[in-house]
C-alpha cells in the first residue's frame, strides 16, 4: 500500500538531512562548544533535597479511623495542601530551623561589611518589598532561610520536595533536613481517640452474629439434603455437567448423520460405474483390461478378415462376454456400496433420536434442580454476607484493642513521614553541564535541520524519486544505487578499469545491489504494458554523465538473463563508446547501414560474450547524424531485426537537451525511458527533456533515477561534446 501524502513528506525531509548531514554536525559541534565553556564560567551553586509524604489525616496503623471527620471534597483536597506548602514556608517553621541548627552564631549568616559572600548572594534573592535587612538576628536568620528555601509538590502524589540551595552543599542538606523536622514538630498535635462504649458495643454485635450465622449454616446443611443438592453452581453440579455432555454428543451426532445423509444421497445419486470403490477395485480394473486386449485383437484381425469368419465371430463372443461380466461386476459393486451407505445413514438417525430422547429427560431434571437451587444460593448469601460483617467487626475489635497502647506515641500519630532526607549534592545545581549540554545539543540539532533544508531549497537538482513523479508525472521504473565505480566519480584524473565501473555489472556481479536494480527495470518495462511487453526501448537522459549508456548496457544484460534474444544498438553516431566495452569492431555499424553502404543490417551485429547479447555499434562517425537516423531506412531497420530473431533492440541515444536524435529515435520506438542522476541532474533540465519528447508526441514511459546515494556528490555541468574519456564510462 502507498503511503499518505504526510507520511511521503516526511520521509523526503528525512531524505533531506541523511545528505546534508554535515552541515547539522557543523552547527551541533559549534553550539555544544560555546555552551560548554559559557557552563564553565558561571559560579556553581549547590541544592539538597529532602523527599516528604504528607497525608491528609494520621495514619492508620490498623486501620483505626480519627473520630475527627475529614472532608474529602476536590476543594477541600487543594486547600489542605496549599495549607501544608504555606505552613512549610513560614515564619514560624524558619525560626524553628534557626533554633534547631543555632543558624544566630554561624559565620555565614553574619551581618557586616566583612560578611561572606552567602549573605549578599542569599539578600539577592530577596523580594523588593522585604530587602530592607532585619535588625533581630533570629529573623535575619529565619529571613536568609526563606530566601533559599525552594518547595516543590510532586504532580499525582502526596509527597512535596523541601530544597535549599547555597554556595555550600554540606549546608544546604543540613538546613533542607532542619526546615522538615521542624515542620513536623510544628504539626504533630493529634492522636488517636478510643472508646470503651464503642469496644462494648463490637463485642455484642460479635456475639449476635455468630448466633444467627449457626442458625442460617444449620438450615442451610438441612434443605440441602432434603433437596439432594450436591452444588449449586453449574460448573460444579452433576446434572449441569450431564446435560451439557448429551447436547454436545447430540450435536456431535447431527453432524456425523449430515455427513452420512450426504455420502448416502451422493451414492445413490452416482452411476455405479463412477463410484470411487468401483474406480479402485483390482476386479474391475482386471476385467476393464481383458476387455481392452480383446477390442484391440479384434479391430487389429478385422483388418485381416470379415465378420463372417469364424474366428472373427469367436473373437467378439468373447469381448461380448468381458463387456457383460464388466458391466455385473461394476453393478454388483455399486449397489454393495448403495448399501453399506444406506445402513450408516440409519443408524445415525437412530443415534440422534437416542440423543434426544435422553437430553429432553436431562434438561428436565435441569429445570427441577435450578428451580430448588435457589433458595439454596439464597441460604448460601445470607451466611457469606454475615461473615463477611462478623469478619471485619471482629478485625476492628482488635485493631481498638491493640491501639489503645500506641495513642501515647506521637511519631505513629503524625501524618508526615520523610521519605528521603537530604545529602550533600555530590555535583552543583547550577549550572548544570549536563542539562546545557543537552540544550545545546537540541539548539545546534535545531539550527542544523534547518540549515541543512535551506541548503537543500537553493538546490535545483534531482534528489529523491519522489520529486520525479511530482516534477513530471512520470513513474520511477527503477532506483540504481551508487555501485561505488566510474558512476559517481568522474572527476578523478585516471580512467577506472573496466571490473570498476557500472557498465556491465550486471553481467560480472549479478548479486550486486545495482544489478539487482536493473533487473527491477527490466521487470517494470516487461509488465508496462501486459499482454504486449515493448520490444524497442531506447534509453537517454537529459544531460551528459546522467548514466544512460550503463543504464542501455545493462538492461540489454538482464533481458539476455532472462532467456531472451537481444540486439544492443549505439544510436549515438556522434559520442560512441558502445565498441569499446565490449571490445568489438566499431568500424561498421549502423552509419554504415544508414549510408547505403550495407544492404543487410544482420550482417552488421556482433555477438559479444554474454550469451543472447548481440550489439549494433555506432560505426564511423558521420558529418550529419539527424539527418541519417530521421530517414525511412532507420524506421524499417527495427521490424527487419524483430523478424532476424530478437525479442528485444535496446537503442543508447544522445542526450535529449545536447541534441534533436533521440526525439527522432522515440518515434519508431515502443518505450522510451530517461535517465536522470541523483545530485547532478537539473530539475529543470529534466522537466524540459520530457516536454521535449511530450511535444513530439512520444511521452516517456517512465524515469530511471541513477547513482542514487547517501549524500549529495556535487559535480558541475559538463558538455557532450569535448568531454574527456575519464567521464565516458558515465555515457
Amino acid at each position: 500500500m502507498d503511503a499518505t501524502p504526510r507520511a511521503r513528506e516526511l520521509l523526503d525531509y528525512w531524505e533531506v538531512l541523511k545528505r546534508r548531514r554535515g552541515v547539522i554536525y557543523l552547527c551541533v559541534a559549534s553550539v555544544v562548544l560555546a555552551t560548554l565553556i559559557g557552563s564553565f564560567l558561571v559560579t556553581p551553586l549547590y541544592r539538597s533535597t529532602v523527599t516528604a509524604q504528607i497525608e491528609r489525616q494520621n495514619p492508620d496503623i490498623l486501620s483505626v479511623r480519627d473520630v475527627g471527620a475529614v472532608d474529602y471534597s476536590f476543594a477541600a483536597y487543594g486547600d489542605f495542601f496549599q495549607t501544608q506548602y504555606k505552613i512549610l514556608a513560614s515564619d514560624a517553621v524558619a525560626r524553628k530551623t534557626v533554633e534547631r541548627l543555632g543558624l544566630v552564631s554561624h559565620p555565614l549568616f553574619a551581618i557586616g561589611d566583612s560578611a561572606p559572600s552567602l549573605y549578599g548572594r542569599l539578600r539577592a534573592l530577596l523580594p523588593g518589598t522585604i530587602a530592607k535587612v532585619p535588625t533581630d538576628p533570629v529573623d535575619l536568620a529565619a529571613t536568609l532561610v526563606l530566601a533559599g528555601l525552594e518547595i516543590s509538590p510532586v504532580r499525582n502524589s502526596h509527597l512535596v520536595q523541601v530544597s535549599w540551595v547555597s554556595p555550600d552543599p554540606m549546608l544546604s542538606a543540613q538546613i533542607a533536613n532542619a526546615v522538615v523536622d521542624a515542620y513536623i514538630a510544628f504539626s504533630l498535635e493529634a492522636g488517636y481517640t478510643t472508646s470503651d462504649q464503642a469496644s462494648e458495643f463490637l463485642v455484642d454485635q460479635v456475639a449476635g452474629l455468630k448466633r444467627e450465622i449457626a442458625e442460617l449454616e444449620t438450615k442451610l446443611q438441612g434443605y440441602g439434603e432434603s433437596k439432594r443438592i450436591v452444588s449449586a453452581d453449574d460448573e460444579g453440579n452433576i446434572t449441569m455437567k450431564a446435560l451439557s455432555d448429551i447436547a454436545a454428543k447430540r450435536t456431535q451426532a447431527r453432524t456425523v448423520l449430515a455427513a452420512k445423509e450426504a455420502t448416502y444421497n451422493a451414492v445413490t445419486a452416482t452411476p455405479a460405474s463412477a463410484l470411487p470403490e468401483v474406480q479402485r477395485s483390482e476386479l474391475i480394473s482386471r476385467l476393464k483390461q481383458e476387455y481392452a486386449t480383446y477390442e484391440a485383437e479384434y479391430s487389429e484381425k478385422s483388418k485381416l478378415f470379415k465378420d463372417e469368419w469364424p474366428g472373427m465371430q469367436q473373437l467378439r463372443s468373447k469381448m461380448e462376454q468381458a463387456r457383460t461380466r464388466l458391466d455385473v461386476e461394476i453393478e454388483e459393486i455399486g449397489a454393495n456400496v448403495r448399501r453399506a451407505a444406506e445402513g450408516e445413514y440409519r443408524q445415525a438417525v437412530l443415534e440422534v433420536r437416542g440423543l434426544s430422547q435422553l437430553l429432553d429427560d436431562q434438561q428436565g431434571a435441569a429445570q427441577t434442580l435450578k428451580r430448588d437451587a435457589v433458595e439454596f444460593k439464597s441460604l448460601q448469601s445470607d451466611v457469606q454476607k454475615r461473615r463477611e460483617t462478623l469478619n471485619a467487626l471482629m478485625t476492628r475489635q482488635n485493631e481498638i484493642t491493640l491501639t489503645t497502647r500506641l495513642k501515647d506515641l506521637d511519631a505513629t500519630s503524625s501524618n508526615i513521614r520523610v521519605v528521603d532526607r537530604a545529602r550533600p549534592a555530590t555535583a552543583p545545581f547550577r549550572p548544570n553541564k549536563k542539562l546545557n549540554l543537552a540544550l545545546g545539543l537540541i539548539v545546534g540539532l535545531g539550527l542544523g535541520v534547518a540549515a541543512a533544508l535551506f541548503l537543500d531549497s537553493i538546490d535545483n537538482t534531482i534528489a529523491s524519486p519522489a520529486e520525479i513523479g511530482r516534477l513530471v508525472g512520470l513513474p520511477v521504473l527503477a532506483v540504481v544505487p551508487h555501485h561505488g565505480g566510474a558512476a559517481g566519480r568522474a572527476g578523478r584524473r585516471h580512467e577506472p578499469a573496466l571490473a570498476e565501473t557500472v557498465d556491465l555489472v550486471a553481467h560480472r556481479d549479478r548479486n550486486a545491489p545495482t544489478s539487482e536494480a536493473y533487473r527491477e527495470l527490466r521487470t517494470a518495462i516487461l509488465l508496462s504494458n501486459p499482454g504486449h511487453p515493448p520490444r524497442q526501448i531506447m534509453v537517454t537522459s537529459a544531460l551528459p554523465e546522467d548514466g544512460k549508456s550503463s543504464t542501455a548496457m545493462n538492461l540489454a544484460v538482464v533481458l539476455a538473463q532472462a532467456g531472451r534474444k537481444v540486439l544492443l544498438v549505439d544510436a549515438d553516431l556522434r559520442r560512441p563508446r558502445l565498441h569499446k566495452v565490449f571490445g568489438v569492431d566499431g568500424a561498421r555499424g549502423l552509419s554504415v547501414y544508414l549510408s547505403g553502404l550495407e544492404t543487410d543490417p544482420l550482417a552488421l551485429t556482433q555477438r559479444t560474450a554474454i550469451e543472447g547479447l548481440d550489439v549494433l555499434v555506432s560505426g564511423p562517425v558521420p558529418p550529419d547524424p539527424s539527418e541519417l537516423l530521421d530517414s525511412q531506412t532507420f524506421a524499417a531497420m527495427g521490424p527487419l531485426f524483430l523478424a532476424g530473431g530478437y525479442d528485444h533492440i535496446v537503442y543508447d541515444t544522445p542526450p535529449a537537451l545536447a541534441v534533436a536524435d533521440p526525439v527522432i529515435v522515440s518515434s519508431v520506438v515502443e518505450a522510451t525511458i530517461l535517465v536522470a542522476r541523483e545530485g547532478r541532474t537539473p530539475r529543470e533540465s529534466l522537466q524540459r527533456a520530457v516536454s521535449k519528447f511530450t511535444q513530439a508526441g512520444t511521452r516517456p514511459i517512465g524515469v530511471v533515477l541513477n547513482d542514487l546515494a547517501a549524500s549529495r556528490h556535487g559535480y558541475g555541468t559538463y558538455g557532450y561534446y569535448g568531454r574527456s574519456e575519464n567521464r565516458a564510462a558515465l555515457g
